[in-house]
C-alpha cells in the first residue's frame, strides 16, 4: 500500500487538485463569508416532577426529518465520546467518527460548530464545509439526506512527525446516500444526486496535546494526495 512520507512537511502539506471535493455539494448555492454559529441546548435538571408541561413543547422536540417542505426540526447534536480525548488510535477513531455525525449535523442544519470542534484552520475541507453549509442555511438553502452518511476505516496508522507530535493517516470508504438540496424557493437544485456514491478518501489527524483533542488537518479524495511510494 502507499503511505504518505512521515515528515511534517509531506503530511500537512499533501497536493490539492484545482477542485474541491466540496464543491458539486455547493452548486447552485449561494456562497457568503465564514460565521461560526455555536449553539447548544441544555436540560432543566430541576424541574419538580408535578410541573405541568405544555403537549405543543413535547411534539416540537421530536426528530423531523428533512423534505421537499422543509429542512430538518429538532435533528440531535453529536457527542464527542470521553475517548476520543486520548492520544490513541482508539481516540483518533472515536474523534474521527464524530468528525462525520457533526458533517451529517451541519448538512441538515447549517451548524458547523461541532465540526470546528475536531478541524484545524489547516483543513480546507473543514472550513470550506463549516462555511458553505451555514450560508446556505442562512439563505434559506436546505438538504435532505436520504440515508446517514458513513465512513468506514480500512487501514489507520499512528506516526510521529518531524516535530514529535502525533499524527494519525487515516484511510476510509465515505459512503453518501442519495441527497436532495432545495434552494430557498423550494426548488430541487441541479446539485442533487440519487445514486448512493462510495469513494476513498484520506485523512491526517494530529493530537493536539494542549486541547487533549484530535484534530483533522487535511481531508480530501485519496487520489488527489502526491503519494510517496515505500
Amino acid at each position: 500500500m502507499k503511505h504518505l512520507s512521515h515528515s511534517l512537511e509531506s503530511a500537512l502539506m499533501p497536493r490539492l487538485p484545482n477542485q474541491s471535493v466540496l464543491s458539486r455539494f455547493f452548486a447552485g448555492l449561494t456562497a457568503l463569508s465564514l460565521t461560526v454559529i455555536l449553539t447548544g441546548c441544555s436540560n432543566d435538571d430541576d424541574a419538580e416532577l408535578g410541573e405541568t408541561v405544555d403537549a405543543s413543547e413535547v411534539d416540537s422536540a421530536e426528530y423531523v426529518p428533512a423534505s421537499a417542505d422543509g429542512p430538518a426540526q429538532n435533528v440531535p447534536e453529536p457527542n464527542l465520546p470521553a475517548v476520543a480525548t486520548e492520544n490513541t488510535e482508539e481516540g483518533a477513531e472515536a474523534s474521527f467518527q464524530y468528525f462525520w455525525e457533526a458533517e451529517e449535523f451541519a448538512r441538515l442544519t447549517g451548524d458547523g460548530s461541532a465540526i470546528a470542534l475536531v478541524s484545524s484552520d489547516a483543513c480546507g475541507f473543514c472550513l470550506e464545509s463549516i462555511d458553505g453549509w451555514e450560508s446556505s442555511y442562512k439563505d434559506g438553502y436546505w438538504t435532505d439526506i436520504q440515508g446517514e452518511l458513513a465512513a468506514e476505516i480500512t487501514d489507520i496508522r499512528i506516526a510521529s512527525d518531524d516535530g514529535n507530535e502525533t499524527v494519525a493517516h487515516v484511510y476510509f470508504q465515505l459512503h453518501e446516500p442519495a441527497t436532495d438540496f432545495y434552494d430557498e424557493e423550494g426548488n430541487r437544485t441541479d446539485g442533487s444526486f440519487e445514486a448512493p456514491d462510495v469513494r476513498d478518501w484520506f485523512a491526517l489527524m494530529e493530537y493536539d496535546a494542549v486541547a487533549q483533542r484530535w484534530k483533522i488537518d487535511w481531508l480530501g479524495l485519496e487520489d488527489s494526495v502526491d503519494w510517496e511510494e515505500e
